[in-house]
């Protein structure tokens, strides 16, 4: 009787699995029908029930074989799949609920929604994939679905920042692609399960990093978010944010060797170095913003930031990937409630609010800002102090290094956070689009009850509560705050405006560079059209015209193409046998 429960629990299970990616792809495609369109729409936000059930009730290591799949694949549930599971399903959850009414407007919103259920069902598809090749094909549909939410308004800062995104998805999924084929060469299947326990090559480590720095917004990977975010629609904005980029931070779990014993400290030291800098890095940049959903961009570049110095510290000290995964699995929950409840809460801020509904918004801005500033009591002091306990089981000059470090990133947030509600005070009620609708508030509240709830008991089952309520633990929460307080309003108080500079920074930089390399070829052509040369001929670029024809002549053959194709061909091999 035992037995044949058990068989019936599991085949529940597996069936839940698979409606889990399932029914929202399928819900996508009433969206074509224009009689069920208001429908679908409304019924959008119940397509991640299945997910948010399958992350609380589907017991890690369940699988389920699609032999029919994409060369074979399989979906299941482990512990860092679970609990990204759960995150994702809740926050897609309550955008949906709040895009129902921020959409209401919109000329558009079947279209917004069908990118928005198909990048939902990708962004699940690639939690329970349990196969490289699926993973690698669930993240590039998800990172090319995304794309339709960028570009949602078609204005043109939105269509230029989508050609950004779809460069970056383009370099990050051929890089992903070379990982993957050196890793496949040292594996003895395709299972992610066996990428733990392979050591895999420097060229297939580097491919890798390559790949998931792009979603992760790591540096200098990360000019595609502050430039998405501006001119994505809230919803877009809170799961870009939320859950999205933590599919390169999962990627990095997935494919690095977390099974074997073996450090690699140099990787683990760009790991670190990147994750140190894009904390400050992101502060600095968020700081010289006027627009609140930039600011916020740049706050995710910085916190994300946070998350890859934990994974730096997992390749440093091999055996201290479980508590790694804990750690990294609780920040990525607090920080994705957090983002989430920020970004609704700036889509509120933007309609109509009398003064007791526009107070009662600050004050849960405020939270929100606190708890991802690491306040104690709060979420983020639960998911700092796991970070801290990862500190101190690290090296020694490592552990000085990191425990002087992590207080100023919480006093650099905090300063961040100040100059957001700062300018979102400013700006509140300024009624872009009339009346905050129910399902807006309702949505916004929601996932401020969960980041003030969830994270707290997630920690206290894991026993990481230990020590919040000591004076020292206090103290070390406290002071970042008010230091951090004091910076904001010194330059409130003295009138004092950071330094505006551009969204996208590096790339805005490349920008300019180019433009002066356009303007000086400009310049040239006229000289050699204007000006004569020593009276006989005029001032002339040396044959560089005639040299480029040439050139593009001899690469228009069949055979100097077949020859380049076949030397790539050959590099590629050449790269495989050494990854054997």
């Amino acid at each position: 009787m035992n037995s044949a429960l058990l068989s019936v629990n599991i085949a529940v299970q597996l069936q839940l699995l698979a409606l889990v990616p399932s029914l929202p792809f399928v819900w996508s495609f009433s969206l074509f029908v224009p009689r069920l369109r208001r429908l679908a729409i409304i019924l959008t936000p119940w397509t991640a029930i299945p997910a948010l059930a399958a992350s609380l009730f589907v017991q890690p290591g369940v699988e389920l074989e699609v032999g029919w799949f994409f060369m074979g694949g399989c979906i299941g549930l482990d512990f860092i799949g679970q609990r990204f599971l759960f995150l994702t399903a809740l926050v897609w959850l309550v955008a949906a609920w709040f895009a129902q009414g921020y959409l209401v407007d919109d000329e558009r919103p079947h279209h917004f929604m069908f990118f928005y259920l198909l990048s939902m069902a990708f962004n699940f598809s690639l939690i329970l994939a349990q196969d490289m090749l699926g993973f690698y094909l669930f993240f590039a549909l998800m990172s090319f679905s995304a794309y339709g939410l960028i570009i949602h308004r078609q204005t043109r800062e939105a269509k230029q920042a989508g050609v950004v995104y779809i460069i970056l998805v383009m370099v990050g999924e051929v890089a992903l692609f070379i990982g993957m084929v050196l890793l496949a060469g040292r594996m003895a299947d395709m299972g992610l399960a066996s990428v733990a326990t392979t050591a895999s090559s420097i060229p297939c480590l580097l491919f890798i990093l390559l790949a998931f720095a792009i979603k992760a917004g790591s540096l200098p990977l990360h000019v595609w978010l502050p430039l998405a975010h501006p001119v994505a629609p809230v919803p877009a904005s809170a799961v870009l944010s939320g859950v999205m980029i933590k599919a390169g931070l999962l990627g990095w779990l997935r494919f690095l060797p977390t099974g074997v014993d073996i450090s690699l400290p140099g990787w683990a030291g760009l790991f670190i170095v990147l994750g140190m800098s894009a904390a400050f890095y992101g502060v600095v940049l968020g700081l010289g913003q006027q627009n609140v959903k930039t600011v916020l961009a740049y706050s995710s570049i910085s916190q994300m930031g946070l998350m890859t110095m934990m994974v730096g510290c997992g390749l440093l000290v091999p055996r201290l990937w479980p508590q790694v995964m804990a750690a990294v699995s609780l920040y990525a929950l607090h920080h994705g409630l957090a983002k989430t409840s920020l970004f609704l809460g700036v889509g509120v801020a933007r309609r109509s609010l009398d003064q007791g509904m526009a107070t009662l918004l600050l004050l849960g801005l405020l939270l929100a800002s606190l708890a991802l500033a690491g306040a104690p009591l709060t979420s983020g002091s639960f998911a700092k102090l796991c970070f801290k306990g990862l500190v101190h089981e690290m090296p020694g000059r490592w552990a000085t290094f990191l425990g002087l470090l992590l207080p100023y990133t919480a006093l650099a947030t905090t300063v961040l956070l100040g100059h957001f509600l700062l300018l979102i005070s400013d700006s509140i009620g300024s009624s872009q689009g009339g009346q905050a609708r129910w399902t807006m508030w309702l949505a916004w509240i929601m996932v401020l009850v969960a980041l003030c709830v969830v994270p707290c008991l997630w920690a206290e089952q894991q026993g990481g509560c230990g020590g919040l309520l000591s004076m020292a633990g206090i103290w070390q929460g406290v002071w970042p705050l008010v230091a951090g307080g004091l910076v904001v309003w010194f330059f409130k108080l003295h009138g004092k405006k950071p330094l505006r500079l551009p969204a996208g920074d590096i790339l805005w930089l490349f920008v300019c560079l180019v433009g002066v390399a356009s303007s000086i070829r400009r310049a040239l052509l006229i000289l050699h059209q204007v000006v004569p040369c020593c009276g006989q001929r005029r001032l002339s670029l040396p044959g560089l015209s005639v040299s480029g024809r040439r050139l593009e002549k001899i690469f228009k053959r069949w055979s100097v193409v077949g020859l380049c194709y076949l030397s790539f061909c050959l590099l590629i091999l050449l790269l495989l046998r050494n990854a054997g």
